[in-house]
C-alpha cells in the first residue's frame, strides 16, 4: 500500500470539509414543514405568524406540501416572508439532514 493514499485522502477530507463551510446553497422548506391551515379562508398559516393571523375556530394542522396540494395560498405576507428560501452553507445543510442542527423551518 502507497503512503501517499494514507496523507492524501485525510487531507481530501479536510479540504472538503472546509470548503463545506463556505459553499452556500439555497434551500427551500421542505415539504413536511409543519403548517397550519384556515380551513374557513382556504389559507395556510406558518406557526411564527399565527398569533397576529386572521382566523376562524375551523383550524388545523398539516404540512407544507398538503398545504399546496390543497390549493391553500398563504394568509399573509408573514407566512409568505417565513417560507422564503434561504441561503445556507453546505456544512449546515449536512447537520440538518442528519440531525445534528434545526433549520429556519423547525417549528
Amino acid at each position: 500500500m502507497k503512503k501517499g493514499w494514507l496523507i492524501g485522502l485525510p487531507a481530501v477530507l479536510v479540504i472538503g470539509m472546509i470548503a463545506a463551510m463556505f459553499i452556500e446553497v439555497e434551500t427551500e422548506p421542505p415539504g413536511d414543514t409543519r403548517i397550519i391551515l384556515e380551513r374557513t379562508h382556504s389559507t395556510y398559516i406558518a406557526p411564527p405568524c399565527f398569533e397576529h393571523a386572521e382566523t376562524t375556530n375551523n383550524l388545523s394542522e398539516t404540512s407544507l406540501a398538503k398545504a399546496k396540494e390543497l390549493h391553500f395560498k398563504p394568509e399573509s405576507v408573514c407566512t409568505t416572508d417565513a417560507l422564503q428560501p434561504q441561503k445556507q452553507s453546505l456544512m449546515n445543510l449536512l447537520e440538518q439532514k442528519i440531525g445534528l442542527g434545526k433549520g429556519k423551518w423547525d417549528w
